[in-house]
């Protein structure tokens, strides 16, 4: 065999040689990641279950005090939530338990968790006309019902909260997912007015929107500048901000509006036989504004927890995810963990 011959042939198998270490090695570096970690996801799963299965410590931890077991069953039955332990997982809520008790109540060491709540599907609202009629003022809204991207039929129900009144009508959305509803409401009237909708699907697949809007008035300011709302064992607490004075509050589900019974500066919140979240809207007036704020209760969507956005972190997150019930509604509910001790 010619010299040259041999030594391409050397040369070939060394470079297969090289290229076949090369992935070999690169292999062995990205194997931890690739591959999934069985018994972290069985683990993970055992606690994201036990969670939602049991009760905590004490069992009736959701309508005041820190938990020393960390659990958000109601009596209701499995993967029903108790609507007050829910509600204590918003950061935004008064009443909220922050991430560190949480972990500590979950007595888990080498563990990190994130809690995610949210609808099954979205329904986003948008004011897209308004014209004056006479003495009243015409408005044309649309609503979109949509389930990770992709359009879904619902029935909804419409409110709308404008002083001391209260308006309702009902439609749909179609096979788009779209669909529109007018409120003609009077010029004798003015001040901030809130839009809300519940969209169902089918049974308890529950969504809602609010939409605040100008009627005869500047715009809506940002919500808590006249009132913070507290929604907690069924009762509403309202801080009111810049001496404003509270007026009406309200309550709306899928199915029904009714005003609340005012007990000084709070508000019963009636246990209802409906599969929907509850919408709690307060009118009121200051010195120079007609006011509304809202707040839902179960206090839902919410996130809280440990950061699992990290670049390090995420490939070693596991992600649970569960139907649960609240009040018959039902919601998704996403346990993140991953193990701290990793990055120590």
């Amino acid at each position: 065999m010619p010299t040259a011959s041999i030594d391409f042939t050397l040369a070939t198998f060394t470079m297969i040689f090289l290229v076949m270490g090369a992935i070999s090695g690169i292999n062995m570096v990205a194997e931890p990641y690739i591959k999934p970690v069985a018994h972290d996801q069985e683990r993970y799963g055992q606690l994201g279950r036990y969670m939602l299965l049991s009760q905590g410590n004490p069992a009736d931890w959701g309508s005041g005090g820190i938990p020393t077991g960390l659990g958000f069953s109601s009596e209701g039955g499995a993967y029903e939530l108790d609507i007050d332990k829910v509600t204590r997982l918003n950061p935004s809520n008064a009443y909220a338990i922050n991430y560190s008790s949480l972990w500590q109540a979950l007595g888990v060491d080498d563990v990190s968790f994130r809690i995610e709540v949210e609808t099954l599907f979205d329904l986003a609202l948008n004011l897209t006309s308004s014209q004056g009629q006479g003495n009243a003022t015409v408005y044309t809204f649309s609503a979109l019902t949509a389930s990770s991207g992709y359009p879904v039929q619902a029935q909804l129900s419409y409110y709308v909260a404008l002083r001391n009144s209260t308006y309702s009508a009902t439609g749909s959305t179609d096979r788009m997912g779209l669909g529109s509803i007018q409120f003609t409401l009077p010029d004798s009237q003015n001040g901030t007015a809130l839009l809300v909708s519940m969209a169902k699907m089918s049974g308890s697949i529950v969504s809602y929107d609010v939409l605040p809007f100008a009627h005869n008035s500047g715009e809506p300011k940002a919500s808590g500048t006249y009132a913070i709302l507290n929604p907690l064992n069924h009762v509403l607490d309202v801080d009111l901000q810049q001496g404003a004075t509270a007026w009406n509050a309200a309550v709306l589900t899928k199915n029904y509006a009714f005003n609340l019974t005012s007990n000084g500066a709070n508000y019963t919140i009636p246990h209802l036989l409906d599969a929907s979240p509850m919408i709690i809207v307060l009118t009121g007036a200051n010195s120079s504004d007609c006011w509304a704020e809202w707040v839902a209760y179960p206090q839902v969507p919410l996130e809280i927890g440990a950061n699992m956005s990290d670049d390090y972190a995420v490939s070693d997150v596991v992600a649970v995810t569960y139907v649960v019930g609240i009040e018959g509604a039902s919601y998704r509910l996403t346990f993140k963990f991953r193990s701290p001790a990793a990055y120590d």
